[in-house]
């Protein structure tokens, strides 16, 4: 069995912001499946619900995920 970590990276347009915004999605591909993975955000009390290690999980999963191949 071969596992795979894929992104998708693309825009869309925020309805709220008024303007175009970045999105990437994350997904784990087993046999010819494909899972969505989710960068979780963990807000920190203490740090006025801020959570410091969000961008670096976000970086590390770019980092080694390919391009999701069109179909």
């Amino acid at each position: 069995m071969e596992v795979k970590l894929y992104k998708k990276e693309g825009t869309y347009f925020s309805e709220k912001d008024q303007k175009d915004k970045h999105y990437t999605n994350f997904y784990v591909a087993c046999n010819d499946n494909l899972i969505p993975v989710e960068v979780k955000y963990f807000p920190n009390k203490d740090l006025n619900d801020r959570d410091p290690g969000y961008s670096s999980r976000f970086a590390v999963l770019s980092a080694f995920a390919e391009p999701l191949p069109e179909k």
